[in-house]
């Protein structure tokens, strides 16, 4: 299900003369709605991972649905996700699925010590990972933790085969509790079905060598959800498994198989205005510092304006082409732009404005955007 411009419009009206843009603008209704439909199709099988919403307000959303585990990958949406929990009474189990050089390690136990109701598991890279951990981090108690299993993208973890080779040395080793495997498949499309297939077909003969008790593997983001929670092996063995999209929350034009496929609302617009016009061009107020600076200009779309189409993008201009003949928006006026990627725009906001029912609710921090200069800082 697709905005409204003319109702984003009207319910930005009576503040429009003193907001700033470009802004973040979030509709609550299409979170929650989003937030169920994930919750129909996977029930306790999802994991989300925060580092789409990056907000106190939005993380809310998720423990009133009764979502009660997470992804995150900073320190940041680390201290987030347990402040949120601890603010609401809820206890998270929370995985920091991003391996941590020893310093941030330490920082993260010393945050997760702060939140005795929660529960803190921590990702191992490789074999040569733990060995580093060991030697520079005393541990008082076993450290939770999931192997990262590279299925092929290449970018973290190791491959089932080296895992397989140190998992004698590492169940014997008293400093670790190997909780669970972790393995993101993302370089695989929706329709790749057969890689999906024999990606998570490798985290289970892994996990077969494992002790069963409390083993959990945590698999998929937004592109490869369904065929995780289809596969018999990852449903039918003696573990938990979960998938961990958390785009699917807000939605973006890059997830549109994920939204027909859950029947999603799209829950996020970046509200710009016409800086400048000119012959067969508008240009917007919205560059890379405003919308998903990792896709190119072409993948955003102005809402409610067929024929208008991104160009060129800088880092505070986004130049439209308008077709001959096509009415265009003038200077000075509204345009909401529906990010390709909804994570890296979330990402480039301090604060957000809310809506629910077509009307201005309020506003919110994105408390865990951009990055701490240093390991001991608080959110």
């Amino acid at each position: 299900m697709d905005l409204d411009r003319h109702t984003i419009a009207a319910a930005l009206a009576p503040q429009l003369h003193r907001l700033a843009t470009p802004a973040l603008v979030i509709d609550l209704d299409a979170v929650d709605h989003n937030i169920a439909a994930m919750r129909r199709r996977a029930g306790e099988r999802w994991r989300p991972h925060l580092k789409t919403l990056k907000s106190a307000a939005l993380i809310a959303r998720l423990l009133a649905a009764g979502v009660t585990r997470c992804k995150v990958a900073t320190l940041d949406e680390l201290d987030l996700a347990l402040g949120t929990a601890d603010h609401h009474g809820v206890g998270l189990d929370v995985l920091l699925a991003y391996p941590q050089h020893p310093d941030g390690l330490r920082a993260a136990l010393s945050r997760a010590a702060r939140s005795p109701a929660c529960r803190v598991h921590y990702l191992l890279d490789s074999p040569e990972h733990a060995a580093l951990l060991a030697y520079a981090v005393p541990f008082d108690r076993p450290l939770a933790v999931f192997l990262d299993v590279d299925l092929g993208m290449r970018r973290t973890g190791a491959p089932a085969a080296v895992w397989h080779a140190a998992l004698p040395a590492l169940l014997a080793d008293p400093g670790l509790r190997i909780a669970g495997l972790h393995g993101y498949e993302g370089h695989l499309e929706w329709d790749d079905r057969a890689g999906a297939a024999a990606a998570h077909e490798t985290l289970c003969t892994l996990a077969r060598e494992l002790p069963a008790t409390d083993l959990e593997i945590v698999t998929s983001g937004t592109h490869s959800y369904a065929a995780a929670l289809v596969h018999p092996g990852l449903a039918g063995g003696p573990w938990q498994h979960r998938v961990s999209p958390g785009t699917v929350v807000l939605a973006d034009l890059h997830s549109r198989a994920a939204m027909a496929d859950l029947g999603l609302h799209q829950a996020v617009v970046i509200a710009s205005r016409v800086i400048s016009t000119g012959a067969g061009r508008i240009t917007l107020d919205a560059g890379s510092k405003a919308l998903a600076p990792d896709r190119p200009p072409s993948s955003a779309r102005l809402l409610g304006w067929p024929g208008l189409t991104p160009s060129v993008r800088s880092e505070e201009h986004l130049v439209v082409a308008v077709a001959d003949d096509i009415e265009a928006p003038g200077l000075g006026e509204l345009v909401l732009l529906v990010p390709d990627h909804v994570c890296t725009s979330v990402n480039l906001y301090r604060h957000a404005l809310l809506l629910r029912g077509a009307v201005i609710v309020g506003e919110a921090a994105i408390e865990a955007s951009s990055r701490r200069l240093w390991l001991t800082e608080a959110t």
